[in-house]
């Protein structure tokens, strides 16, 4: 199977509305290996290198918070609320005299 981004877009798509609907923003952070499970339950998709870049890429679009555990030098991620997402978008408007 070719993993396209058009896929990865899709993908993506239907993990956002997965974690959208369980609200997942309240669970605080995870293991990365709790969201592995869940995305390999969404997308039916097993290969780890696809789990991994399908994850790797929602980090990239700022989907997922990402915050390293000082104890372990391991990491923790949160889902961001989508409705807080649209919240951040900032309009300046200037006017000139």
């Amino acid at each position: 199977m070719e993993f396209t981004k058009l896929n990865i877009d899709r993908e993506t798509d239907k993990l956002i509305e997965y974690y959208t609907k369980k609200k997942a923003w309240d669970y605080g952070y995870i293991k990365y290996s709790i969201v592995k499970q869940s995305i390999k339950h969404v997308t039916g998709i097993s290969k780890i290198y696809l789990i991994r870049k399908i994850f790797l890429y929602m980090i990239e679009q700022g989907i997922f918070i990402k915050k390293q555990n000082k104890l372990v030098k391991s990491y923790l991620y949160k889902f961001k609320n989508p409705n807080n997402l649209k919240k951040e978008q900032k309009i300046i408007t200037i006017n000139f005299a």
